[in-house]
């Protein structure tokens, strides 16, 4: 009995000497062809990258999912010689040789690009692939960009009269200025990228005119990830004392800390700046703030911001015409009203600036998820003057009753949260307002007669 026991014994020790003597071990390499990697995407995509300038930098995991480690032969880019670079742990170069994996590890490549200027006004694409050879498999990943060239303006005082044109994008660094008497004209389709706190002063004049269906665009230079739509990526557009007959038409300004600050107090009430059929929204401040100037605002949307979305401050005048201004804050913290009208204001030093205000204020929509988005302050006693009718408020002061407003009744925007401030079905802005003489809405649709409230018309 004894010796069988022993013998048993004998016999399991051998056994399982012989299935560990097979088994690898997480570092004992297998050349087995189904040993394949696994990747967390099956392509690297960089949205646009501008040429001349170093992209943001791209990540891959790669897996070995099996129970022994693997040699992976090589790792390169098809294309050398392109705009592509590798960096695996902590080495550059386009192709690495025999880099070991083991058993349920993972290893991370990183990826740049540098595109150069191919003298091309439109996007064109960057592609190549990234290919891991494997106990004789080859696996590839995508990688895949828009080039776009451009150019690039750094610290810049612009040249007299210069125009802007449709094709290559305008890059800003740092800052650039329109100098007194000087003017810079934009053409429809022009498009200028900001870097991080980039602005724009004008001292001289703006002409930016574009079309409904060929836009102005000026907003940030990334693109990639949530940078799409991430407030405050750049400073915005200064207006300087002395700056006037600006014109701002069919352009689409976003993802600044504030949209448009205008400071450009004088002794007459001849618009300093026009802004009509536009968009400026998703800012970190404020949309646009004016102090003691001369404003007219027709057929636009303002929306979305940090603080107040549109600060008419200190006294000036004021012309406001079928306008969507709405704040609902999404993405940050909101704690101001909508529409803010004051008569003077108070700076740093504890001193104030004040002066008269003339507002004229027909067929516009000034909401959110406030109380009062709308607030008026005469509070330096200066002459308020006001004409309003036909617009739609959101407020609990009695004193916007009467002149065809109408207060408090939700004008059921399609979807504000992506940016849709076009009228539902239903809503009590069809239809209620008053004629300004405005044929087209913000989009080139027919104004209706009785044409809508704000600056679409329901179609």
């Amino acid at each position: 009995m004894m010796l069988r026991q022993l013998n048993q014994y004998f016999i399991f020790i051998i056994l399982f000497s012989a299935i560990s003597a097979c088994s690898l071990t997480s570092e004992e390499v297998s050349t087995d062809p189904a040993y394949k990697l696994r990747f967390s995407t099956d392509t690297i995509f960089f949205d646009t990258i501008f040429s001349e300038i170093p992209s943001i930098t791209k990540r891959l995991k790669v897996y070995n999912d099996h129970n022994a480690a693997v040699v992976i032969a090589s790792i390169g880019l098809s294309n050398e010689a392109g705009p592509y670079e590798l960096t695996l742990n902590g080495r550059k170069g386009t192709s690495f040789a025999n880099t070991k994996l083991l058993a349920n590890d993972s290893l991370l490549v990183l990826i740049d690009a540098y595109v150069t200027d191919r003298d091309n006004d439109l996007p064109y694409v960057v592609e190549d692939q990234l290919i891991f050879a494997t106990n004789g498999n080859n696996q590839e990943v995508s990688i895949f960009s828009w080039g776009q060239d451009a150019f690039y303006l750094k610290d810049s005082v612009i040249a007299c009269n210069t125009r802007w044109t449709a094709g290559k994008p305008y890059i800003i660094y740092d800052n650039v200025l329109v100098d007194s008497l000087c003017t810079l004209t934009l053409d429809p389709g022009t498009r200028v990228f900001s870097h991080l706190g980039s602005q724009i002063y004008v001292k001289g004049t703006v002409t930016a005119m574009g079309a409904a269906d060929n836009p102005i665009i000026l907003t940030n230079d990334r693109f990639d990830g949530d940078f799409q739509s991430y407030p405050g990526q750049w400073g915005g557009i200064t207006f300087l004392p002395g700056s006037k007959n600006n014109l701002i038409s069919y352009a689409n300004i976003r993802n600044a800390e504030f949209g448009i600050w205008l400071g450009t107090p004088d002794d007459d009430d001849i618009p300093d700046l026009i802004i009509e059929n536009s968009i400026i929204e998703n800012m970190s401040n404020s949309a646009l703030v004016a102090f003691t100037s001369d404003l007219e605002i027709n057929n636009s949307l303002l929306n979305n911001s940090g603080d107040v979305l549109l600060g008419l401050l200190a006294g000036g005048n004021y012309v406001l015409n079928h306008n969507t201004i709405a704040n609902y804050g999404y993405g940050m913290f909101k704690s101001q009203p909508s529409f803010i009208l004051t008569d003077q204001l108070e700076l740093a030093d504890g001193s104030f600036i004040k002066d008269k205000v003339e507002l004229t204020m027909a067929n516009n929509i000034v909401w959110g998820p406030a109380t009062n988005e709308i607030v008026f302050e005469n509070e330096a006693g200066e002459e308020f003057s006001l004409s309003m009718s036909h617009n739609l408020l959101r407020t609990s002061d009695d004193s916007f009753v009467g002149f065809n407003n109408i207060l408090n009744e939700d004008p059921l925007f399609i979807l504000p949260a992506e940016f849709n401030y076009q009228l539902d079905a239903g809503s009590p802005a069809i239809k209620t307002g008053t004629d300004k003489g405005f044929l087209i809405d913000l989009i080139g649709n027919m104004r209706n007669a009785p044409p809508d409230i704000g600056a679409y018309e329901k179609q």
